[in-house]
């Protein structure tokens, strides 16, 4: 079975941003420690939409151009130490403005499908284009929508094809959200394995143009939730995220399906989250999965969970983990 480490490389979207070195660059670097000695290929979907938005708005503060050349060079460094760099788009990014002590943060189109037609043709393009050029022609091939917001995928489909993606990992099969920000439901996906899809990425379609290969997934206990609150609270530093800012939390209703109800996550290295990841391989085991897909994000990770992750990656699971380049030859 394949293990695909995979991190969504971006900033906080509420009130507090966090800073690239503390949310992003400090902690990747963390990752490397425990990564490259073993030589493990790792996967960055970067938020192309910040660097957008630095190079938009850099002339008006020092601060911002350091920003723009520090994520950059992490970027080229990262390409060129054999990972992977794809595509991640929180969109929201292209509304939001340097106030001079912080960014002015306007949520009102997180979804890119909240873009007509002709935006998110000329945003995805313009954002692959960037990342091609810190990385490389041979990168961002592969998509992983911001929020997991993918649906409807048809009015995405277009832009990214003409584009050059041809991945999506998006999808954690019985996944689920309603609130304002973040809308999708995973639940008609399949449990294990990849496939090629057309105009839905939960849908197989055998001559699809499309491959999804879906984030892992578990059923958890409401206690989970629970002992996860806990853990934040008494967890000591080390429980402590490296990233500096605040995130969007969860909307009212998904946050009480998730303390009351038995619900899906997804396969994660971050935080308290880490915990799961053993029992979410075997189950991928016991499955036949030909896929076990972790995310994880920079800015969520803590010494707590990268020592779970150590412990996860034994010799054997080492030589298992791979990038999205080996799939490119199911697409033809």
């Amino acid at each position: 079975m394949n293990i695909l480490l995979t991190l969504d490389y971006e900033l906080f979207f509420g009130r507090r941003t966090g800073s690239v070195e503390s949310s992003i660059v400090a902690p990747t670097d963390a990752l490397l420690k425990l990564t490259g000695p073993r030589r493990i290929p790792l996967v960055f979907f970067v938020d192309v939409a910040y660097i957008a938005a630095l190079r938009r708005e850099m002339h008006k503060d020092a601060q911002l151009r350091k920003d723009h050349d520090l994520i950059c060079r992490h970027i080229e460094m990262l390409a060129k130490q054999g990972h992977e760099i794809q595509l991640h788009i929180h969109s929201h990014w292209e509304d939001c403005h340097w106030a001079g002590d912080g960014w002015n943060m306007d949520t009102r189109r997180y979804k890119l499908h909240d873009f007509d037609a002709a935006d998110i043709s000329r945003l995805v393009t313009s954002y692959v284009a960037i990342l091609k050029d810190l990385a490389g022609p041979e990168h961002a091939f592969a998509f992983r929508a911001g929020g997991w917001v993918i649906q409807p995928f048809s009015k995405l489909k277009q832009a990214l094809l003409a584009a050059g993606i041809r991945i999506d990992s998006t999808v954690f099969p019985g996944g689920t959200a309603e609130d304002a920000a973040h809308d999708f439901d995973f639940r008609a996906a399949p449990q294990v394995g990849h496939w090629r899809f057309d105009s839905d990425p939960c849908k197989p379609e055998a001559t699809g143009p499309f491959l999804e290969v879906p984030i892992a997934s578990l059923k958890v206990h409401p206690s989970f939730y629970w002992r996860f609150a806990l853990h934040k609270k008494f967890g000591g530093s080390a429980s402590k995220a490296y990233g500096n800012g605040n995130a969007i939390g969860p909307g009212r209703t998904d946050t009480l399906k998730k303390l009351l109800t038995r619900t899906s996550t997804v396969a994660s290295m971050d935080g308290y989250k880490s915990t799961l990841l053993e029992k979410g391989y075997k189950n991928y085991i016991n499955a036949g999965a030909t896929e076990y897909c972790i995310i994880g994000h920079p800015k969520a990770l803590s010494p707590f969970s990268l020592g779970r992750l150590d412990r996860f990656l034994t010799p054997e699971r080492t030589k298992q983990v791979v990038g999205y380049t080996q799939y490119l030859s199911a697409l033809g």
